[in-house]
């Protein structure tokens, strides 16, 4: 695993890797954005936790009041796992460079952004 990725580091140099502690260490900064999913956040969310049920992922959230028979069954359960905030999610935000300063990025959880609308 550590040669592919090295492989694929080489050919894509632009690519910089998150590790997990730059995650937590940004995440204590003064962040400014605010805690409200854009609507591209929370499309491309739903549309790939309803692909990860479809392709056979158990559900996070109890199925009451939701009907199996429904053809927008998959998308339903997305749009609640969202709205519960039980996905174990990181949305990555890049933020426009401040002169003379690098590129900075905040990481929000799914269980802190709320849904504006």
């Amino acid at each position: 695993m550590e040669e592919l990725r090295d492989q694929c580091l080489a050919i894509h140099s632009e690519v910089v890797p998150v590790e997990r502690q730059t995650i937590v260490d940004t995440s204590k900064e003064d962040r400014v954005t605010e805690p409200y999913f854009t609507k591209y956040e929370y499309t491309r969310l739903v549309g790939s936790r309803a692909q990860q049920l479809a392709d056979g992922a158990r559900p996070l959230i109890s199925l009451e009041g939701i009907l199996t028979s429904d053809p927008a069954f998959v998308f339903n359960v997305a749009q609640r796992e969202v709205e519960e905030g039980v996905l174990p999610f990181i949305i990555h935000r890049r933020l426009p460079a401040v002169e003379g300063q690098p590129p900075k990025s905040e990481f929000w959880s799914v269980s802190e952004l709320k849904i504006r609308w």
